[in-house]
């Protein structure tokens, strides 16, 4: 990525794909469709929980109870992520 882009994107320059009922692709929309590097991580319904797994460290999962702070956590102008599991 570019120097420009190695920053954590804003809210605004989050772009969600369903998957399914309880998966989505979450991406950066500064970064081409086609190019891989525009996938920052993945989100799964798990029972009560919204598992987080971010690209840039693989080895943590983290949690929310609600898909939009799930969501949020991929921008810099998000919550702070304060539940995660190391695997």
């Amino acid at each position: 990525m570019t120097d420009q882009l190695s920053a954590l994107p804003l809210a605004a320059d989050i772009r969600i794909s369903i998957l399914s009922d309880h998966e989505w692709r979450i991406c950066d929309r500064r970064v081409p469709d086609t190019n891989a590097e525009s996938v920052l991580g993945y989100i799964e319904k798990t029972g009560a929980y919204f598992e987080v797994m971010k690209l840039s460290s693989p080895r943590n999962l983290f949690y929310f109870t609600d898909l939009e702070h799930a969501v949020e956590c991929f921008s810099t102008d998000g919550p702070p992520v304060t539940l995660s599991r190391r695997l």
